[in-house]
């Protein structure tokens, strides 16, 4: 009977020491407009966990993302889709990575596929998952056209992000 009471003791431990982060994302107005759908798939998210004392254990750590393929065209301005939630160990973080797997746009006036290239790649962002807490990442991405830029043509990058610990604003870049 001790050794029951100790396990479920040590399970209620565990759960305290995990918290939420979840992962939004959102287009900024750019040239979003010129699509008449801009279809994102997302292979993975990967996270960099600060090594602290633990320099020898740097690296990235991959989180598998369930979502369904989103078109970004859908979530303009505030309006924003979830690519990400679940519970993970708390520990700080001083990276992150949104791993795209396609891009598929169908442009507006022609009515005709047009491929855009994702420029997104990892980025330095400290930030901690902490016990019993939701941190929320919200992911501004951009769609630019740099055609006058020969041979540059559609290109997806990140504009910026908002980070969030139980609701409130911790960070914005850019500022505004």
């Amino acid at each position: 009977m001790l050794l029951l009471v100790g396990a479920s003791v040590d399970a209620r431990a565990a759960e305290g020491r995990q918290g939420i982060l979840e992962v939004q994302i959102k287009d900024h107005r750019d040239a979003i407009g010129d699509f008449d759908k801009l279809i994102v798939t997302i292979d993975k998210i990967a996270v960099s966990p600060k090594p602290g004392l633990k320099i020898w254990q740097t690296g990235w750590k991959d989180l598998a993302v369930t979502s369904q393929p989103i078109d970004l065209t859908q979530y303009v301005g505030k309006k924003t889709a979830q690519v990400f939630r679940a519970p993970m160990d708390a520990g700080a973080f001083d990276a992150f990575n949104l791993k795209i797997k396609s891009t598929v746009g169908i442009l507006k006036k022609a009515q005709r596929k047009a491929p855009v290239k994702n420029t997104i790649g990892p980025f330095k962002l400290a930030y901690e998952v902490r016990p019993n807490t939701e941190t929320l990442l919200i992911l501004d991405l951009v769609v630019s056209d740099m055609s006058d830029h020969p041979p540059r043509g559609y290109e997806l990058s990140l504009r910026g992000y908002e980070l969030f610990m139980n609701g409130k604003l911790v960070e914005k870049i850019p500022p505004g």
